[in-house]
């Protein structure tokens, strides 16, 4: 038999994105449907694309990580101050793309260790972390712009094409694979869920929380600090504000994609379609020469219609609609 709800939330996401589309392509019809224009929106949110990758995990622990942007200038800084430390060489790139994943790995563990064994909230050591990640990456760089215009080796990770399509987008999806498999396909996918939805059953089942609380924060610190090298070689240079302001793209994705804050819900399948809507609406209004003063108040109004859409299709689904009535069993006596 046919599963009509599991088919209605299957095709919800896809056509919101595609009334999206047709309203932009009846817009803007000889700019918008363009192969080279979706190329440019797919190349506009990889960087928080693939920080979305990672930083859903503490989200569906019903955390939260607003330290991508920070964690991601740290890594775009230790990368290019080593590529120049070591005269431009290949080895320098190396080292410095390990350094730089190294540096989000041990923030994300800081991250994950405080919160599980101090019982700190996610938002506040997260804050508190994004002002001290800043605050050191400012001190490596003296607060200056660093150019890092070679070696090739470097800068075609951001700036490089392969089959004419930009190297960040193979990135991209690459993650995106890796993020889904390990949360459909794998126990500790299935963890994830579990700590996120009920840590106290989890934990009386076996589950270690504190463990699994951890790993998820490292996975956001990694996939924000691949997102920062991305970013430092697509701009050739480094710059402790670098990524400032991708921590809320990132949340807006996730949310918009049905995320729980709560925890315990929520996909990589609909993270990513939210990134791809904010970057949809971003495109879209810089084609149609929308004011850049004006863009957040679009986008949020489109992002809180798409919210209730989601959730008015939920309940729905679940049954949970105002205005219906009880039906009557006939031939009731008292």
């Amino acid at each position: 038999m046919i599963d009509k709800t599991k088919i209605m939330k299957t095709m919800q996401k896809p056509l919101i994105l595609l009334v999206v589309m047709l309203i932009l392509t009846i817009l803007q019809p000889r700019a918008f449907p363009t192969i080279n224009n979706f190329k440019s929106i797919l190349l506009a949110i990889s960087i928080y694309g693939i920080m979305v990758c990672g930083a859903i995990y503490p989200v569906l622990l019903g955390g939260i990580d607003l330290s991508v942007g920070a964690v991601a200038a740290l890594s775009g800084a230790c990368t290019v101050l080593t590529v120049i430390r070591f005269d431009y060489s290949t080895l320098g790139v190396v080292l410095g793309i390990l350094l730089g994943l190294s540096s989000g790995v041990i923030v994300g563990l800081m991250h994950g260790l405080i919160v599980s064994n101090f019982n700190v909230p996610p938002f506040l050591i997260t804050l508190a972390s994004l002002n001290i990640v800043y605050g050191v990456t400012q001190l490596l760089t003296n607060n200056l712009v660093i150019s890092c215009l070679k070696p090739l080796s470097f800068t075609f990770i951001g700036g490089g094409k392969w089959l004419g399509i930009p190297f960040p987008i193979y990135i991209l999806i690459l993650m995106g694979i890796i993020s889904y498999f390990i949360l459909d396909k794998t126990v500790l996918g299935r963890k994830v869920y579990s700590v996120g939805g009920n840590p106290v059953a989890s934990t009386l089942s076996g589950v270690s929380v504190g463990g699994i609380t951890v790993t998820s924060y490292i996975f956001s610190g990694f996939t924000s600090a691949l997102a920062g090298v991305v970013l430092a070689s697509m701009n050739q240079q480094a710059i402790a504000k670098a990524a400032q302001g991708y921590e809320s793209d990132v949340l807006t994705a996730i949310v918009v994609g049905g995320a729980s804050l709560m925890g315990g819900e929520g996909s990589i399948q609909g993270a990513l379609f939210g990134a791809l809507l904010v970057g949809l609406l971003n495109n879209g209004l810089r084609l149609m020469g929308v004011p850049a003063i004006y863009h957040p108040v679009v986008k949020g109004i489109v992002i809180i219609a798409a919210v209730a859409f989601d959730l008015k299709s939920k309940n729905r689904n679940s049954g949970l609609t105002r205005g219906k009535k009880l039906p009557l069993r006939t031939g009731a006596t008292r």
